[in-house]
């Protein structure tokens, strides 16, 4: 069986999928990811083999939409939004509408190159990103069937809207237009989060459920991690995407969360950066770990502290490390409630004050118990739940 992965973003959205692309690939089957240029070292370091489709100076050139300017700041949106788009007021769809339809341009982009390869390499099933529009297009064109792969928690387990739940997004619809193929909703949607964590359910949809088996790239076991004589440990970290969303006209988030926990003279403060970092400055008691993938460095930590992003609160949970969220957009809000909703941590609305991050993250240090213990259930949740070994072979069958 030839199986085709689609992303359009790595890592955030090509990780949350390679666990499963590795249960294909051990079973015997033939995998290929294809996404856009600047996608492939990511698939390559993770043991795949990469497709490059579209023009990456294309994709970057894209026009930011204005009303995605509210997507990189911290707001107050209706809980459960990500699921059931109709709480959202006409200001907050057009946000929505304008993410989808710049997704729709990407796809438009790299479709061209998509399809070619769909052609030549024949793949009897497409699995794509849940924001990877070009994926249902290509099977479509194919005649093959397609899965969606949610990314964790919070994911969107239906096609692009419009103004409505129920209202399809035109230039979704344009895209199949453009290959003269029938509009098809893919045949199932994988979902790796656990059920206590997910958002109300949304329209019905076939869900997949699946184990979620934390992959955070490749790395190194820095000999620190193992040090037996040490004071407690913070992590602190903004992701893979807490760039993209910070807010140009608000506060640096990380410095001040930095700021604030330099206050706590007895812990080590470990920051995780995901992008460039001026080390000069930073507090004493700060150690800067470059490569260390989550899943090797949370287990060491006494709590993190991060933006709200999917991978890194569903990996902290698995792995029983109590969170603080500081989410810097709407999304990150809404993983935030999640987390905070059972039990598994804390989250702050925005970081108005160091002083309140500052008691937060002392509070929870000084008593720990109850969002480890909460971890844990959530952490039995995921254990019931296919393996991605076990869906792979659903899969295949079907």
């Amino acid at each position: 069986m030839r199986v085709l992965f689609t992303t359009w973003a790595a890592p955030g959205h090509l990780f949350p999928m390679v666990p499963l692309a590795w249960a294909f690939q051990a079973a015997g089957h033939e995998v290929r990811v294809a996404g856009p240029p600047a996608c492939q070292d990511a698939v390559t370091q993770a043991g795949l083999c990469a497709v490059g489709v579209g023009d990456q100076a294309a994709i970057a050139a894209l026009p930011k939409p204005p009303e995605l300017a509210a997507w990189g700041r911290p707001a107050r949106w209706p809980r459960g939004w990500s699921a059931h788009l109709d709480l959202l007021d006409a200001g907050q769809r057009r946000v929505i509408r304008a993410l989808y339809e710049k997704q729709c341009a990407v796809a438009g982009l790299i479709l061209d190159d998509l399809i070619d390869f769909g052609r030549w390499w024949r793949p009897d099933l497409v699995v794509h990103d849940v924001l990877a529009m070009a994926g249902p297009v290509l099977a479509a064109v194919l005649g093959v069937p397609a899965v969606g792969h949610g990314w964790e928690i919070g994911s969107t387990l239906h096609p692009p809207t419009g103004d409505a739940d129920t209202e399809p997004l035109p230039a979704y619809l344009g895209l199949f237009e453009r290959y003269a193929a029938e509009v098809t909703e893919p045949a199932g949607w994988i979902d790796p989060c656990p059920p206590s964590l997910r958002p109300p359910d949304g329209p019905p949809v076939r869900r997949l459920p699946m184990r979620c088996v934390p992959y955070n790239g490749s790395g190194g076991q820095p000999g620190w991690l193992a040090e037996r004589d040490r004071p407690r440990r913070v992590c602190v970290t903004a992701g893979v995407a807490g760039a993209r969303y910070r807010d140009p006209g608000g506060p640096d988030v990380l410095t001040l969360t930095l700021e604030s926990l330099a206050a706590v003279s007895d812990a080590e403060i470990v920051l995780a950066p995901s992008g460039p970092l001026a080390e000069e400055g930073l507090p004493d008691q700060v150690r800067v770990a470059r490569g260390v993938p989550f899943r090797t460095l949370l287990p060491t930590c006494d709590l993190v502290v991060h933006h709200g992003g999917a991978g890194t609160a569903l990996t902290a949970v698995v792995l029983g490390v109590p969170q603080l969220v500081v989410p810097p957009s709407p999304i990150c809000t809404e993983i935030g409630h999640s987390v905070a909703r059972v039990g598994a941590g804390t989250m702050l609305d925005r970081l108005d004050s160091t002083e309140l991050l500052l008691k937060t993250a002392t509070d929870m240090l000084a008593a720990p118990d109850s969002y480890r213990e909460a971890a844990g259930r959530v952490r039995s949740e995921t254990a019931a739940l296919p393996s991605p070994s076990a869906l792979a072979t659903r899969l295949a069958a079907s």
